[in-house]
């Protein structure tokens, strides 16, 4: 059997259950969300719990990026390297600013957000940054990420 044909390792355990329960906030509040009526009394605060976990879980997902491009800093370019690092930075203040966005317009602009740095930790899986199973792992997650924001979306607009 070729190098090309071997299965990629799944993902250790530990790393599927904590995915597990850091994606469940996102389904959980996006689910209630679209479930209550406009009027129920929890609709604001279900709102900015959201959105507050939206801008934290975008910082910790950059945060990530950051680690992973600071750790393959010495084996790839400088000028690469620096760029990976800014841009894994970035998702720190974009973050930030998109709790201030109101919604249903936050919600919308987070799911591109999700689906931007997904998107990113894909592809840098292809460059040999990653594991195999990351690149799995990490778009299950932005999926469910950027379904749940447009559930919210919806269900705030």
């Amino acid at each position: 059997m070729s190098d090309s044909d071997e299965q990629p390792a799944p993902p250790p355990r530990s790393f599927r259950v904590l995915s597990a329960l850091i994606l469940a906030p996102f389904v959980v509040l996006a689910l209630w969300l679209a479930g209550i009526a406009d009027d129920h009394p929890w609709r604001g605060p279900t709102i900015d719990i959201l959105k507050a976990y939206a801008a934290l879980m975008l910082c910790f997902v950059g945060g990530m990026r950051w680690g992973i491009a600071a750790q393959a800093a010495p084996a790839h370019d400088r000028a690469a390297a620096s760029g990976d690092l800014a841009t894994g930075v970035l998702a720190l203040f974009v973050g930030l600013a998109l709790w201030f966005v109101a919604a249903p317009h936050g919600f919308a602009l987070f799911a591109v957000a999700f689906a931007a740095q997904g998107a990113w930790d894909a592809l840098a899986a292809y460059d040999n940054q990653d594991a195999a199973w990351f690149a799995r792992a990490r778009l299950i997650a932005t999926v469910l990420t950027v379904g749940a924001m447009v559930i919210a979306f919806l269900a705030s607009a």
